[in-house]
């Protein structure tokens, strides 16, 4: 077992402190595929197995712990995979631990620190810090020696790199920013539905005018009704997620981004992330259609929001399409808004595996499963999105995940989340940017004034931006 030095343990502390809250399946449900190890032994330096050298004697009974995260439906459908591991591997039986995503990093880094750390775990942000501490695998060296393992196989920025030659893996799994809807609430309205295509996306002020029919106090007042009363709303128009996931498409479609070009300098604080950034605040502060983040506190997870009609949209992430497809609710999905062009990204976490591990070998047969979208297609099928190209590319592959007969994929899905994704895609900032958990920790704070309608938000992130300059440091993906 690998004993973990003083400094090591301070970089766990400085993780816990620093890294943001882990979101539901947001970093969580992604796919990775780790590939068989490649170096003798697991020494040292953290070195691999050697490719076909099992961790354990043939046919020995093998326990590997993995820690995953998730909605209660997320949570029933990963266990349903695992069962359909062992059944195919005897000899190994998952522990899985399930922690809640509010719980997952303090408890994980807690583990570590007592010499317990899982064999595999989903992740987040966070894992690149891992990745520079020596705690867990090199994907590129897992990969040498696996000819099946492609980078060109995977989407263009699904990759998480703590270094130009060190990664944490692809994508275990795809998940996109989404706009959801509930389809009542706009027939109620006289509205018409979101678009589904890209090129028909709604500018900001279609948006806007939307957003403000299907809001309503507790008289049946809209915004722009005399006496309408913002401190007694009973049904929003939209609700955003408020987090970096929400709000970097619109910067993205501005012309803007989370660091400048040349990835020298703090992006946020330029006028065309300001502009973005504030027309999300006025939806708050100005038209309000949309909960502060006080209002949002009382206002359940998406699925439950909109089916309980305190909402009509949420943007928010793809994941909640599997908690929609449970509940009881008409609901649809929509491409997003937009200020100029459209942009959206994919992001997702990857399966890590801990050079702690007595079974790597093992470790990375779950690995691989799981990141398999063929052993895990009802995973796909409205929890999760492929990592592979050829998934958005193959009808037939297309067909096995994104039929929109499936419950979790409602009418539209292919143009509206699917394609308009695919071939709009961008880099995330989260496995993009250098020290992202860091600086983000610093742009949250700032932002919540701006949400809050107490800054604005040209004056909160020139703040951050002189908090943040020294950790900018560039990006990961070229």
């Amino acid at each position: 077992m690998r004993k973990y030095t003083g400094r090591t343990k301070l970089m766990l502390l400085f993780l816990l402190i620093m890294a943001l809250i882990v979101t539901a399946c947001g970093a969580g449900g992604n796919n990775t595929n780790t590939a068989t190890n490649t170096s003798k032994g697991n020494d040292k330096e953290g070195n691999s197995p050697a490719a076909g050298e099992t961790g354990s004697a043939a046919g020995e009974k093998v326990t590997l712990k993995f820690t995953f995260w998730g909605s209660p439906q997320e949570k029933q459908a990963v266990e349903e995979a695992i069962k359909a591991f062992e059944a195919k591997n005897p000899n190994i039986t998952i522990d899985s631990i399930h922690i809640p995503g509010t719980d997952f990093l303090q408890k994980l880094n807690a583990m570590i620190a007592g010499n317990e750390a899982p064999d595999l775990s989903y992740s987040a942000a966070w894992k690149l810090k891992m990745g520079e501490e020596g705690l867990i695998y090199n994907f590129f060296d897992l990969m040498k020696d696996d000819p099946s393992i492609k980078k060109e196989d995977y989407l263009q920025y699904a990759w998480w790199n703590w270094d130009t030659d060190k990664s944490a893996g692809p994508y275990q799994a795809s998940v996109v920013p989404s706009l959801m809807y509930n389809a009542d609430l706009f027939k109620e309205a006289g509205v018409e539905l979101p678009p589904t295509k890209a090129e028909e996306a709604w500018q900001w002020d279609e948006f806007v005018d939307t957003a403000k029919k299907l809001t309503l106090d507790r008289n049946g007042k809209h915004p722009d009704d005399p006496g309408f009363d913002p401190k007694n709303i009973k049904q929003y128009g939209v609700k955003f997620s408020l987090s970096w996931l929400s709000y970097m498409p619109l910067v993205l479609s501005n012309g803007g981004d989370y660091l400048s070009k040349d990835g020298k300098e703090f992006g946020l604080s330029k006028p065309e992330a300001t502009e973005a950034i504030q027309r999300i605040a006025d939806l708050i502060n100005v038209y309000h259609v949309a909960p502060s983040p006080v209002q949002a506190s009382s206002i359940p997870a998406p699925a439950t929001a909109l089916q309980s009609r305190k909402v009509a949209m949420v943007i928010d992430g793809s994941w909640n399409h599997l908690d929609l497809s449970k509940a009881n609710i008409n609901w649809g999905v929509g491409v997003l808004p937009v200020l100029k062009d459209y942009k959206t990204f994919f992001l997702g976490g990857s399966l890590i595996i801990f050079k702690s591990s007595k079974h790597p070998k093992e470790a990375w047969e779950f690995s691989k499963f799981l990141t398999d979208p063929q052993n895990v297609l009802e995973l796909h099928q409205g929890l999760w999105m492929p990592q592979l190209k050829q998934w958005y590319e193959d009808p037939k592959l297309v067909d096995s995940w994104a039929n929109e007969k499936l419950p979790g994929r409602p009418a539209g899905f292919q143009d509206a989340v699917m394609r308009s994704t695919y071939e709009h895609a961008e880099p995330s900032a989260e496995n993009n940017v250098r020290n992202f958990v860091e600086i983000d920790a610093a742009v949250t704070a700032g932002l919540d004034q701006v949400w809050l309608g107490t800054k604005t938000a040209a004056e909160a992130m020139k703040e951050v931006e002189a908090k943040v300059k020294p950790l900018v440091k560039g990006t990961y993906l070229k």
